[in-house]
């Protein structure tokens, strides 16, 4: 079978991901799967503060900054051992963890940037002070995060959009992909339609099929799915 344009945009890497997501928005709309649309949009908008984003865009950073040990000798650009702060390890975990909700092409943006290799999060002054102590006195920090965190994030929202062009090559063929219109033959064959937006819910949420309830414009039920979007 022939691919599609769309696929081989895809794997070349020379068309940004932007760019496939918009395309492939068009064709799932008719789809009318508001969970499958709810990922898209998240990917090219962003996440907000009340949506809980998806696993692959939670990483870990390392705290970097200026301090002072026992009043006497003072590092800079260093590791600060946050261990030997007030903070307990939940706190510290929370404290370098990163839920990225910033859409697609601005992490995209950043990674072409002469700053790729110094993103991060500084953290305030007054917090600094809060959490030193007379061993540890941090002056200043910041949570830096390695550049490859977040090409693991393209990579994975790339994996993903790779299987869901399969699954439309396969139920409704590389022209119509191609030609970003596959309302005929959603409207014509409604099983193949909810064979895909089945297939297509597992790949971009990893659900396991039995947590998924067919019919009822696919209402997710107790899954992982409904949890990102607030459903019961």
């Amino acid at each position: 079978m022939a691919r599609s344009n769309l696929l081989k945009d895809t794997v070349s890497g020379q068309v940004d991901v932007e760019n496939i997501l918009l395309r492939l928005k068009i064709i799932l709309s008719d789809l009318d799967d508001e969970n499958i649309l709810g990922w898209i949009e998240g990917e090219l908008r962003g996440y907000g503060e009340e949506d809980i984003v998806p696993d692959y865009r939670i990483i870990k950073g390392r705290p970097m900054g200026t301090y002072v040990v026992n009043g006497h000798a003072k590092y800079s650009e260093a590791l600060v051992p946050l261990n030997f702060t007030i903070l307990g390890k939940e706190m510290i975990d929370e404290m370098l963890t990163l839920n990225v909700r910033d859409g697609i092409s601005t992490i995209e943006k950043n990674l072409n940037s002469k700053n790729r290799d110094r993103l991060g999060k500084p953290i305030a002054t007054e917090i600094c002070h809060t959490i030193s102590n007379y061993e540890l006195q941090i002056l200043s920090m910041t949570i830096r995060y390695a550049a490859n965190d977040f090409e693991a994030i393209l990579s994975k929202v790339k994996g993903k959009i790779v299987d869901i062009i399969m699954v439309l090559e396969k139920n409704f063929g590389s022209s119509a992909i191609d030609e970003m219109d596959i309302s005929e033959q959603v409207i014509d064959d409604p099983e193949k339609r909810e064979e895909a937006a089945t297939y297509i819910n597992q790949l971009v949420y990893n659900e396991n099929p039995t947590s998924i309830e067919l019919g009822n414009k696919n209402k997710i039920k107790n899954s992982t799915i409904g949890k990102l979007f607030g459903r019961k």
